[in-house]
């Protein structure tokens, strides 16, 4: 398989007031059809922030963007790099 940059929640995800934990796996690719119900195999590299309570689905977005963006750069250093290519 593949390797594929990603950001995840790992929690009750507040905003949505859900009262089961769960993993939402966000993949930093376009891929040309949904593959819902797929096995994922995950390595998780690093912590960006804790889970929030958000005002608006607007400002959960935001932070979304902004961790992918974290995520990137992080991913773009030498010693993440080798992941990508194992």
């Amino acid at each position: 398989g593949r390797v594929f940059p990603m950001v995840m929640s790992l929690g009750y995800n507040p905003f949505y007031k859900n009262t089961v934990r769960s993993v939402e796996v966000h993949i930093l690719h376009d891929f040309a059809r949904d593959f819902y119900g797929a096995r994922l195999s995950l390595v998780i590299l690093g912590y960006i922030r804790p889970e929030y309570d958000y005002v608006s689905k607007e400002s959960l977005i935001e932070d979304i963007r902004t961790d992918i963006r974290v995520a990137a750069r992080s991913l773009a250093r030498p010693g993440y790099v080798k992941y990508r290519q194992d």
